[in-house]
């Protein structure tokens, strides 16, 4: 182990011995509804192979992080965990690479910004992608187009907006005359297709599998609303950072623009095309897909953490020239202690750790508690939100025993030689599953058994079939 490499060690192995801390006592995580349905595709994924293909729970994601999963909801969070330590140090050899000094401060920039830190105690997809991503372009940096351009072509398979960045890549490489590697950008899909089409799929199964119609029906939002969330994303101590780095890269990229061979691309002109243009474009991607309800976008900021690498590294530039640079080690590394100092504070003013359940995550995990303690398992439960099949340990897949509530009309069940019981709840039952509080209140059919569990807005009734 080289001693220059020390500092960046003892970051990685404090952080996670932090991250493994809050996951365990965390009483909920990132991602709602997604977060758990992430989960459940990875765990039941060798009882049901047909979810390796399976589009919105990411194929490559599954893949991945399966065998965690078989060690429950905290395995995945150890697997998230792992791959947010990984993009770091990739992140670390990235700056290593752009000759950045000090660049141990990298890991603390990214693994504290308050976005990632909170998602990668999660089951969600993005920390995957955001190492895929950063891995991608660290390749291409080096001029290691092959392994690059293979890597980035599974992009699409960890997460969709993969499909466009794949194409910006293809530019990439068109651009800089390195076409003969273009082909490799469809291994991926390639290998998926194959795979699809001798399991009863299409061939274009990515295609016309697609769960992201191109109308959302989520609505739409306004044009800032992601970015005013930038508290959440990256807090402010590294917003200011942003926008200060990105007019030092930008001012440097145009004092050398007379001079700019796309053969040979300089320093900063690389760092705009392979870290600031993906990064960039992901965020203009998910502003516009909220602002016209487009994709299925919920207007989340939640998904920018599949591009904190690239902003954390366009910091590091920042502060490498404007600071590192100029000021020697004694001023300059009491000055980006105390930058650290700051970053690391926001994270814990946004989040309070570990996370204390409310809203929806509270009520289903006071509702199974219950649930459990009065009442048999080996019974039949129709539910909208997944949260209360998670919290009661069931499998949702068993559709027998656990029962979606899509277009439910309670006068229509059928007696069951099990105990039945519908979980009505106030953020799906009624606007996604059809399934209105009134039909159930009124039908002989069932009996209200516990009044209301509820918290902040969200309520949750339990009934029971009356037999």
């Amino acid at each position: 182990m080289q001693k220059k490499h020390l500092p960046a060690i003892v970051i990685l192995i404090l952080t996670s011995g932090l991250l493994g801390y809050f996951a365990f006592f965390n009483e909920f995580s990132e991602g709602g509804a997604d977060n758990i349905w992430h989960y459940y595709f990875s765990k039941y994924a060798p009882m049901y192979p047909e979810f390796f293909l399976h589009h919105w729970g990411k194929p490559f994601f599954i893949l991945l992080s399966t065998s965690f999963a078989q060690f429950g909801f905290y395995g995945l969070q150890i697997f998230n965990i792992l791959v947010g330590l990984t993009t770091a140090i990739i992140t670390y050899k990235f700056c290593e690479a752009l000759e950045i000094k000090f660049k141990w401060y990298s890991i603390v920039l990214l693994l504290f910004t308050p976005l990632y830190f909170i998602i990668i105690q999660s089951g969600m997809t993005e920390p995957l992608m955001s190492l895929v991503l950063v891995s991608s372009m660290y390749l291409l940096y080096k001029e290691k187009y092959l392994a690059g351009a293979i890597l980035m072509s599974f992009s699409i398979y960890t997460r969709t907006e993969g499909s466009f960045l794949t194409l910006y890549v293809l530019f990439y490489l068109l651009w800089i005359g390195k076409w003969k590697y273009i082909p490799l950008l469809g291994v991926g899909f390639l290998a998926y297709s194959l795979i699809g089409k001798f399991t009863g799929h299409d061939f274009l199964w990515f295609f016309t599998e697609n769960p992201y119609k191109l109308e959302s029906p989520y609505g739409h939002g306004n044009w800032l609303d992601i970015v005013s969330k930038y508290k959440f994303i990256w807090g402010t101590p590294q917003t200011i950072l942003l926008v200060i780095s990105l007019a030092v890269l930008l001012v440097n990229c145009f004092s050398t623009i007379a001079s700019i061979d796309r053969k040979k691309l300089n320093t900063e002109y690389k760092i705009l095309l392979l870290v600031v243009g993906p990064g960039v474009l992901f965020f203009l991607f998910h502003i516009v897909a909220w602002r016209f309800g487009m994709f299925g976008s919920l207007g989340l900021e939640r998904v920018m953490a599949s591009v904190s690498p690239f902003f954390v590294i366009l910091c590091c530039y920042g502060i490498n020239k404007m600071i590192v640079l100029r000021l020697p080690a004694k001023f300059s590394l009491p000055l980006i202690g105390i930058i650290l100092f700051f970053v690391v504070r926001s994270t814990f003013e946004v989040y309070h750790f570990p996370l204390k359940a409310n809203y929806d995550a509270k009520v289903e995990f006071e509702a199974a508690k219950w649930f459990k303690k009065n009442y048999t398992q080996d019974c039949v439960v129709y539910y909208a939100h997944p949260g209360i099949i998670f919290y009661t340990d069931r499998n949702p897949f068993d559709k027998n025993l656990n029962i979606e509530q899509f277009d439910l009309n309670v006068d229509n069940i059928t007696d069951k030689s099990l105990p039945t019981y519908i979980f009505w709840d106030s953020q799906f039952s009624e606007s996604s599953c059809r399934l209105k509080l009134n039909d159930l209140l009124n039908s002989p059919k069932v009996k209200l058994i516990h009044p209301l569990f509820e918290d902040s807005g969200f309520k949750m009734y339990v009934f029971e079939l009356v037999r």
